[in-house]
């Protein structure tokens, strides 16, 4: 593919990515191509429907979460900074608003391709996780699906009433969650 090919391609992801997070997966495709400054008929060469877009952004967040676990994994053997960093990037991916969007519009089942991306960002989570556990960062009873979950859960759009009454709640929340994940003493019953 051309440089300025892959880059229309990529913008259009992009797009599409705020788009569904904002407006959820069924967005009509005119308003995909006006967003990304294509036309109609270059959206369809890229991507010939909408189960194939849809598709391409899940599999393209998937790789996201797994290049933001593999930076993690790699340095958090000498930095244990990059615990908080990785779970920053996961929040930036906007996981919830992305999740809701992209669960109502996949098919119940699932490509090989989105699959084998599932399989290896949960690997890698995964593997983040147990090195955090190891340098005492994170509670030793937290999995990685709970991990991405609460993320998603934290990340959901806000109802309207409580984003005007309380701008800084979705923030508040996500902090709240990411406190939650840290090691505790666990209190001793007697």
């Amino acid at each position: 593919m051309r440089s300025d090919a892959l880059q229309r391609r990529e913008t259009i992801l992009r797009a599409t990515r705020e788009l569904f997070a904002q407006h959820g997966a069924t967005i009509a495709m005119d308003l995909i191509a006006q967003h990304s400054n294509v036309g109609i008929g270059t959206l369809y060469r890229n991507f010939a429907s909408r189960a194939e877009l849809v598709e391409e952004v899940t599999v393209t967040t998937l790789q996201e979460i797994l290049v933001a676990a593999i930076s993690a994994e790699s340095n958090l053997h000498g930095e244990p900074q990059a615990w908080t960093e990785f779970l920053e990037n996961l929040v930036k991916l906007n996981l919830g608003a992305l999740s809701e969007a992209l669960g109502a519009a996949l098919p119940s089942a699932l490509s090989e391709r989105v699959l084998l991306a599932q399989r290896e960002c949960a690997q890698a989570v995964s593997r983040v996780l147990e090195l955090a556990k190891g340098h005492d960062l994170v509670r030793e009873d937290l999995n990685g699906v709970e991990l991405v979950t609460a993320i998603g859960a934290a990340t959901r759009p806000l109802p309207r009433p409580f984003k005007d009454q309380a701008p800084q709640l979705q923030e508040r929340l996500v902090q709240l969650m990411l406190d939650g994940f840290k090691p505790k003493a666990v209190a001793v019953l007697a």
